[in-house]
C-alpha cells in the first residue's frame, strides 16, 4: 500500500490542539460528566472483573485437563506395555506402583475383566481379594468401544469414597482383555484452586461433566460429591463460559462465573459475594474521582507544556521508523522526551536484533523438526516417524503398486536385562542393537526405535519370501552379535506384507504385530509372517 506524505492530508490535527480539546471536553460536561465517567468505569469495572474471573477459570480448567490427560498418559502407558499382553499381573502390580511413585499422578491403578472383578488394585498387596468395579456402567462403556472413558465422581469399589477414574482399554490379540483405571481423589485437584490464592470470602469449585463437585474451596468435606445448584449447573451445561448472579449451596449471593473444557466437559466456576463486590468497585470509584477532579485542575496547563515536548520528539521518531522498515540501521535522534528517546533505541536495537533472531529461529525450528523425528537414545528415527513413514508407504503401495514389508521386531528378555544388569546396560544394548540393525539392514531400508525395546523396519520387497530372508539376516546378525556387558541378545521379529485389500497403513502394523507375538509364543529368537 502506498503511503502519503504528511502534507497530502486534507485534515490535521496537532498534538497540542488535540491535548487542550481533551482537557476542555473533561471540564465542560461538568458534574454530569463526572457522573456519567463514574458510571461508565463502574460498569467497565465489572465487566472487567468478569473477563478476569472468567480468564482465570479457563486457566484453571486447562489445569484440570492436563490433571485427567496426565492420568490418561501414565495409564497408557502400562495398558500397551508387554506386560499385561503376557498376562504378567504381578508385573503389572509392581510397574503400576512404581509409575505412581514416580509421576506422582493419581492414587492408584486398577485393572479389571469385563464382568467388573477387579484383578489387580495397587493399593493392595497383588493376589489380594478385591471388590468389583465401583462404576459398572462406565465398565461397559469401555469394552463396548474399546476407547478411553474419564468418568464423574462415583463410590470407589476398594475405598469406599467419592473418587474420579480415566479408564482405558488394554487390547490383546486386537480384543478388549481388560479395563484399566487410573483412580484419582478429589484432593488431587484442591492444589488446582489453592495455587490461585483467592481473596477471602471468594468460593471457587471445580465439577465433574455431571455437575457434581470433584473440589471447592468452602466446606468441601460437606459439598464434595454433590450436585452444585440446578440454575448453576443448566447454565453451564448451555455454553462453555459465562457469567451469572446466583446464590451458592450454603446461601450466599455471588457473582459467579465458569468454563467448561470442551474436551473432558469438566467445569471450574468461581464466585464473589456480592457485597465484597460492590464493597471493593465503591472504593475503587471513590479514588478515581478524587485523582480526577486533581487532574481537571492543573490538566489545561499541562496539556499546553506537553504538547510541545510530545510533538517534537514524536516527529524525531519518524525517520528511524522508517529506516527500521527498510531494515536499515537505525540513527538515534535526540529527542526531549524519555520515552521516545526509549523508543529510537529499541527501534534501532529492533533493527539490529531483527536480523539475529530471524536467522535463530530458522535454525531452532530445524532442531526441533529433527529433535521431534529421532529418539534420542538409539539415533533412529522414533515413533512418529516410522508412523509417517507407514503412511507414505502405504500411499505409494496404493498409487504404484510397489509392495513393501514391515518388520516389528521385539528384544526377547529385555526386562530380565534391566532388571538384573540394570537400566545403563539395558541403554546400552539398545544403542549397540540400533547399529547392527542398521548395519544389516540396506540403506534404502527404513528403520526406527518404536518404543521401549520394540524397533520396526519398513523394507521395500515385492515378495513375501524376500521379506522374511531379510528378517532372518536381521535376527542372525544380532544373533551372532557380542553386546557390552550381557553377550549374546536374540531378538523375536513379525513379518507382514501391505496387502490390497488394507484399508490403511495400520492394518500391515497389527499383522506383523500379531507375528511378533506367534514368534514369542514359538520359543522366541525366530521369524514368523502373517
Amino acid at each position: 500500500m502506498k503511503s502519503l506524505p504528511a502534507d497530502d492530508f486534507t485534515s490535521r490535527w496537532r498534538i497540542g490542539t488535540v491535548l487542550l480539546w481533551l482537557v476542555l471536553a473533561c471540564l465542560l460536561p461538568g458534574m454530569l460528566g463526572v457522573a456519567v465517567l463514574f458510571s461508565r468505569e463502574y460498569l467497565d469495572g465489572r465487566a472487567q472483573l468478569e473477563r478476569d474471573m472468567i480468564a482465570r477459570a479457563r486457566a484453571m480448567v486447562q489445569s484440570v485437563d492436563t490433571q485427567l490427560f496426565r492420568a490418561k498418559t501414565a495409564g497408557q502407558a502400562l495398558a500397551t506395555s508387554g506386560v499385561l499382553a503376557r498376562n504378567d499381573l504381578a508385573g503389572f502390580h509392581r510397574w503400576g506402583r512404581e509409575v505412581i511413585a514416580t509421576t506422582k499422578v493419581g492414587t492408584n491403578f486398577v485393572l479389571s475383566d469385563e464382568s467388573g472383578q477387579q484383578l489387580v488394585n495397587t493399593l493392595r498387596e497383588c493376589g489380594e481379594p478385591l471388590p468389583r468395579h465401583g462404576n459398572p456402567e462406565i465398565l461397559r462403556r469401555v469394552f463396548a468401544t474399546g476407547q478411553p472413558v474419564i468418568s464423574g465422581i462415583y463410590i470407589g469399589g476398594l475405598l469406599n469414597k467419592p473418587i474420579v477414574s480415566v479408564e482405558l482399554p488394554v487390547i490383546v490379540g486386537g480384543k478388549v482383555k481388560y479395563a484399566l483405571s487410573t483412580g484419582l481423589l478429589p484432593g488431587d485437584f484442591d492444589t488446582i484452586l489453592t495455587a490461585q490464592g483467592f481473596p477471602p470470602g471468594w468460593i471457587a469449585a471445580i465439577f465433574d461433566h455431571t455437575g457434581t463437585i470433584a473440589a471447592r474451596t468452602l466446606a468441601p468435606e460437606e459439598f464434595v460429591g454433590q450436585k452444585g445448584t440446578a440454575e448453576f449447573i443448566e447454565r453451564f451445561s448451555e455454553s462453555l463460559e459465562g457469567s451469572m448472579k446466583t446464590v451458592t449451596l450454603e446461601g450466599i449471593p455471588t457473582l459467579s462465573v465458569w468454563s467448561r473444557s470442551s474436551l473432558t466437559g469438566w467445569t471450574v466456576g468461581i464466585g464473589i459475594p456480592r457485597d465484597l463486590l460492590e464493597r471493593d468497585l465503591m472504593y475503587t470509584m471513590t479514588w478515581l474521582a478524587s485523582g480526577l477532579a486533581t487532574l481537571l485542575v492543573v490538566g489545561l496547563f499541562l496539556a499546553w507544556l506537553a504538547a510541545q515536548k510530545i510533538a517534537g520528539s514524536v516527529r524525531a521518531l519518524t525517520d528511524p521508523a522508517i529506516a527500521l522498515g527498510k531494515g536499515e540501521l537505525v540513527a538515534i535522534p535526540d529527542v526531549d522526551i524519555r520515552e521516545s528517546a526509549e523508543v529510537a533505541v529499541a527501534i534501532r536495537q529492533a533493527a539490529e536484533l531483527l536480523a539475529e533472531r530471524t536467522a535463530a529461529l530458522l535454525a531452532a525450528n530445524r532442531e526441533l523438526e529433527q529433535l521431534a523425528r529421532v529418539d534420542t537414545l538409539t539415533g533412529l528415527q522414533n515413533r512418529n516417524s516410522a508412523n509417517e513413514r507407514l503412511r507414505l508407504e502405504f500411499l505409494r503401495w496404493k498409487r504404484s503398486g510397489n509392495p513393501y514389508a514391515v518388520l516389528f521386531m521385539d528384544i526377547d528378555y529385555f526386562k530380565e536385562i534391566n532388571d538384573s544388569c540394570g537400566h545403563e546396560t539395558g541403554d546400552q544394548v539398545l544403542r549397540h542393537l540400533a547399529g547392527v540393525l542398521k548395519g544389516s539392514l540396506r540403506e534404502s531400508d527404513f528403520v526406527a526405535r518404536y518404543g521401549g525395546e520394540e524397533f520396526l523396519a519398513i523394507v521395500s520387497e515385492p515378495s513375501a519370501e524376500g521379506a522374511l530372508t531379510i528378517a532372518e539376516i536381521v535376527r542372525g546378525a544380532i544373533a551372532k552379535e557380542s553386546f557390552p556387558v550381557v553377550g549374546q541378545v536374540t531378538v523375536s521379529i513379525g513379518v507382514a506384507m501391505a496387502l490390497g485389500m488394507d484399508k490403511n497403513e495400520a492394518e500391515a502394523l497389527r499383522r506383523a504385530d500379531t507375528a511378533l507375538y506367534q514368534a514369542k509364543e514359538n520359543g522366541r529368537n525366530r521369524v514368523r509372517s502373517c
